[in-house]
């Protein structure tokens, strides 16, 4: 714990300016606002499923978030290192991964949901949202690495297990613990999670006779390593691999981004995107690895589903 508290400190030390937190607090705070109160991702951008223009609607709205956070920055400290032709590149290739993968969902799910019979399609279509980052995420961002970090010594983007302390990430999974206990006692919290419920496995569980401990089993798996994804894009890609054109300032844009990846969830659960985004980046930073933030934010998700089941 120590470790992680020095590289608070450290990050803060000469980076921390109330003036410029408070603008990109605001900021976010504007974008919560407008997307809550019109609705935009549910109503506008979720109208274009299955069309081939939510790509560029979602690259523009993670793009002004990303890019807005950058222009405050520029006005504060006049850093221009994110005006290079190999930073821009860079992010715009980022970004239109990010709107790629929130966007050929029904590309890929539909051909297979019209061969699977028909009590299945739910859960089938929850385990196909899991899996196929692997290859819109994952599998791209290999690629990527020998294009722009070749040579670069954090592996691809920080899935290195050099350096990694996971006592550490235990104790701060054991502070989560009790906070997600805490949040599990509110009548809302249940509105929404386990999020296995929406899963549509008590149908397959009728039809075949399988007890529901698997079904639950293969969902819960399928659901916590689609967050090896998130991880790899937000922190490892927007982090540890901006951080040589960035420096500290690679977070607070990736956080923006990543509050926008929380619209249409929970309010509340946005809301805490940017403190957990925020927390994971500056971790990621330093460490130069994310196999914390897929630990924490993982483990994280599980037990919101764990609790949720035992308040049933």
């Amino acid at each position: 714990m120590k470790q992680f508290l020095n590289y608070f400190k450290d990050f803060h030390k000469s980076y921390f300016d109330i003036r410029l937190y408070g603008t990109v607090l605001l900021f976010l705070a504007s974008l919560i606002t407008i997307n809550y109160y019109f609705d935009i991702e549910d109503t506008y951008i979720d109208s274009f499923r299955g069309s081939f223009w939510r790509i560029p609607l979602f690259f523009l709205y993670h793009g002004f978030a990303y890019f807005g956070v950058l222009f405050i920055l520029y006005l504060f400290t006049k850093n221009k290192n994110w005006l290079t032709k190999k930073f821009l590149l860079k992010s715009l290739v980022g970004l239109s991964i990010l709107a790629i993968d929130r966007s050929v969902f029904p590309f890929i799910s539909d051909p297979i949901l019209d061969i699977v019979p028909q009590f299945t399609i739910t859960f089938t279509r929850k385990i196909l949202n899991n899996v196929y980052g692997w290859f819109t995420i994952a599998l791209v961002l290999f690629i990527i690495k020998f294009i722009f970090d070749r040579h670069e010594k954090f592996g691809l983007y920080g899935l290195k297990f050099k350096n990694v302390n996971f006592k550490a990430y235990l104790v701060l999974m054991g502070i989560m613990a009790i906070i997600v206990f805490v949040a599990s006692q509110f009548p809302h919290f249940t509105d929404y999670y386990p999020l296995y419920k929406k899963s549509g496995a008590k149908f397959i569980n009728l039809y075949y006779q399988v007890p529901e401990v698997y079904t639950k089993i293969i969902y819960e798996l399928f659901y916590v390593t689609d967050f090896f994804n998130t991880e790899l894009l937000f922190r490892g890609f927007f982090i540890i691999g901006m951080a040589k054109l960035l420096g500290k300032d690679a977070v607070l844009p990736m956080v923006a981004t990543y509050v926008v990846l929380h619209f249409g969830k929970p309010m509340g659960e946005t809301i805490s995107s940017i403190f957990g985004g925020y927390i994971l980046g500056i971790l990621a930073l330093y460490s130069k690895n994310i196999w914390g933030g897929i630990f924490l934010h993982g483990g994280t998700a599980f037990l919101m589903e764990i609790f949720a089941f035992l308040k049933k």
